[in-house]
C-alpha cells in the first residue's frame, strides 16, 4: 500500500508590506544623481572656477587704497547697489569684504537657478513626460521623488559650499568667514529649491512651474536691490527677500550666523508645504486646474500660432517682470544724478557719456535677462522632442524645417514684446524721475534696438537644438550675463567681451545700423544652418 502525501494547502497571498510615503527615496536619489552627474559637474566646476579666480582679479583691478576707495564710492550709487550688495561701513577696503560685496549676489543667482532646474527636472518634468510612472510602478512612496530631488539639491549645495570654502581659504581668506559666505549662498539656493518644489505642485506644465520659480527668484533680487538702495546697509524692505538674509550674514565684515537660521526655517516650511500640496492633488495634475483643454476653444492658427500660443504665458510673465525691473531701474536715475554732486568719479563718468551711459548699461542688463527667455523658447523644441509632444505635429503636413523656423520666429516675436516692455518701463521710470516725457519714447525705442542681438541668440539656440547639445544655448546666456556683470572685474580681454551680441549694441548712447544688420544676419545664418541639420538628422 502506498502512502499518499496530504494535499498541501494553497498558501495565502501575502500582500507586500505597506511602506511610508518616503519609501524608495534613496534609490530615486541615486538614479537622479546618476542621470545628472555630468550636468552637475559642469555647473559646480564653473562656479568654483569663478570663486577661485575672483580674488586675484580684484587685486589686479584695485591694487592700492586709492583705487579701492574709488570703488566704494561707485558701489554706493543706486545702480551699483542694485547689482552688487549692501555696504555696511566696516572694513570696506578689505579684500574679503570687497569680494563678498561683488560676488555674493552672482553666486546666489547661479546656485538658485541650478537648484530650481534640478528639482523640477526630477519632479514635475518627469510627471509631464510620463517617466515618473515607471518609478512609481516600483516600491516607491508618493513623496519619494520630491524628497529625492530636494536631497539632491541639498547635496549639490553642500558640495558647492565645501568647495567654495576651500577655494577661499586657499586664497588666504579667514576660514570661518569663508564658510559663512559659502553656507549662506547654499542656504539661499535651497530656499529657491523648495520654492521650485512648491511650484511643481501648483502647475501641471513644467515650463510654467519653472517660470514661476524663476520669477520668485527675480522678485527676490529686485526687492533686495530696492531695499538696499533705500538704506545702503539694508532697509526693512530688504528683509522681505531671502537673498538679503545671506548678505546680512556679513562675512568678512561682521560675521553673524542667525540669518542662516531664517533660511533653513523658510526652506523647511516650503518643503512641508510642497508635501501637503502633493498629497492633495492627483498624479499628473496641478493644484491649479489646467485651462488648456477646452472643447470650445478657438482653433490655433497654423504652426507659428501654435508656438505663440504655447509661449504666451511665459511672454506675459516675463514682460511684467521686465517692465517692473525697467521701471525700478529708470526711477533711480535722479538718485544717481544727486549722488554725483558729492562723488567725483560719478561726475566724471556722467561728463563723458551723460545719462545715456547709464541708460545704455541698464538696457543691456534688461536685454541680457531677455536673452534667457529667447533661448528657453527655442530650446523647448528639444524638450518636446524628448517627451514625444512634437510627434503629433511632425506626423502631419509639417516639415521639421518649418517646425524649427517657426519656433525661432515665435521666440523673436516674444523677445520683441519683452524688450518693448523693458524699454517702456525704463523710460517711464526715468521720465517720471527727471520729468522728461520724451525720455519714455526714447528709451522704449532703445529697448527695441536690442532685438537683433536676441535674434542672434535665437540662432545659437536653434543650432543647439539641431546638434542635440542644449547646453550650448545656456552657455551663450551665461556668457552674455558674465561679460556684462563681471567682464571688467575679471579683466576679460576686449575681443572676448565683444563676442557678446548684447554688448555690441550701445543704444541709446549711440546706434550703429550696420551692427544691427550684422547681428540679424548672424542669427539668420545660424538658423538656416540649424534648419538644415535638424531636417537631416534622425528624430531620436
Amino acid at each position: 500500500m502506498t502512502a499518499t502525501a496530504p494535499a498541501r494547502r494553497p498558501a495565502r497571498h501575502q500582500a507586500p508590506p505597506r511602506g511610508s510615503a518616503l519609501t524608495g527615496t534613496w534609490s530615486v536619489l541615486l538614479l537622479a544623481l546618476r542621470r545628472d552627474r555630468l550636468r552637475l559637474t559642469i555647473w559646480i566646476g564653473a562656479v568654483i572656477l569663478l570663486v577661485a579666480y575672483t580674488p586675484g582679479a580684484l587685486e589686479l583691478a584695485y591694487p592700492d587704497e586709492a583705487a579701492r576707495i574709488a570703488r566704494i564710492d561707485l558701489l554706493k550709487t543706486p545702480a551699483a547697489m542694485m547689482l552688487a550688495g549692501p555696504m555696511f561701513g566696516i572694513n570696506e577696503t578689505d579684500m574679503g569684504v570687497m569680494m563678498a560685496t561683488e560676488l555674493t549676489l552672482t553666486l546666489i543667482v547661479a546656485a538658485s537657478i541650478l537648484a530650481v532646474l534640478t528639482v523640477l527636472r526630477h519632479t514635475r518634468a518627469e510627471e509631464e513626460s510620463g517617466a515618473a510612472e515607471l518609478v512609481l510602478a516600483s516600491v516607491v512612496g508618493r513623496d519619494a521623488r520630491t524628497a529625492a530631488a530636494l536631497l539632491l539639491a541639498a547635496g549639490v549645495n553642500a558640495v558647492l559650499a565645501a568647495l567654495m570654502t576651500t577655494a577661499l581659504t586657499l586664497n588666504g581668506f579667514a576660514p570661518l568667514d569663508s564658510a559663512g559666505l559659502a553656507l549662506g549662498v547654499g542656504a539661499a539656493a535651497m530656499v529657491f529649491a523648495a520654492v521650485a518644489a512648491v511650484t511643481g505642485q501648483l502647475w501641471r506644465q513644467s515650463r510654467t512651474a519653472t517660470g514661476a520659480a524663476l520669477a520668485v527668484l527675480a522678485i527676490a533680487v529686485l526687492v533686495r536691490g530696492v531695499g538696499d538702495v533705500i538704506d545702503s546697509s539694508g532697509s526693512a524692505l530688504s528683509w522681505f527677500s531671502p537673498i538679503a538674509w545671506t548678505q546680512q550674514m556679513r562675512p568678512f565684515a561682521d560675521l553673524r550666523w542667525w540669518p542662516l537660521l531664517l533660511l533653513v526655517g523658510l526652506t523647511m516650511a516650503l518643503g512641508a508645504l510642497a508635501a501637503v500640496l502633493q498629497n492633495r492633488r492627483q498624479y499628473d495634475a496641478g493644484t491649479f486646474p489646467s485651462t488648456g483643454e477646452r472643447p470650445n476653444a478657438r482653433p490655433v492658427g497654423g504652426v507659428l500660432g501654435l508656438h505663440l500660443t504655447l509661449q504666451r504665458g511665459q511672454v506675459l510673465g516675463w514682460s511684467v517682470g521686465l517692465f517692473l525691473a525697467g521701471l525700478c531701474v529708470g526711477s533711480l536715475t535722479n538718485s544717481m544724478l544727486e549722488a554725483a554732486e558729492g562723488n567725483d568719479l560719478i561726475t566724471r563718468m556722467l561728463a563723458a557719456d551723460g545719462t545715456d551711459g547709464v541708460y545704455t548699461t541698464m538696457t543691456q542688463f534688461l536685454a541680457a535677462a531677455a536673452s534667457a527667455f529667447t533661448v528657453a523658447a527655442v530650446l523647448r523644441l528639444a524638450a518636446d522632442e524628448r517627451t514625444g509632444l512634437a510627434e503629433p505635429v511632425l506626423a502631419g503636413a509639417v516639415s521639421r524645417w518649418r517646425w524649427l523656423l517657426t519656433a525661432v520666429a515665435a521666440a523673436v516675436v516674444g523677445s520683441t514684446v519683452l524688450m518693448l516692455a523693458a524699454g517702456a518701463g525704463n523710460g517711464l521710470g526715468a521720465g517720471l524721475a527727471l520729468r522728461e516725457p520724451a525720455t519714455v519714447l526714447r528709451l522704449t525705442a532703445a529697448g527695441l534696438a536690442y532685438v537683433p542681438a536676441l535674434v542672434a541668440m535665437a540662432g545659437v539656440a536653434a543650432l543647439a537644438v539641431a546638434l542635440r547639445l542644449t547646453w550650448i544655448g545656456w552657455a551663450a546666456v551665461t556668457f552674455v550675463v558674465a561679460t556684462l556683470y563681471l567682464g571688467a572685474l575679471l579683466r576679460l580681454p576686449q575681443w572676448l567681451i565683444d563676442l557678446s551680441p548684447v554688448g555690441q549694441i550701445t543704444a541709446p548712447r549711440d546706434l550703429s545700423v550696420l551692427t544691427l544688420v550684422a547681428l540679424t544676419a548672424v542669427g539668420a545664418v545660424l538658423t538656416v544652418l540649424a534648419g538644415y541639420l535638424y531636417r537631416n538628422r534622425d528624430a531620436t
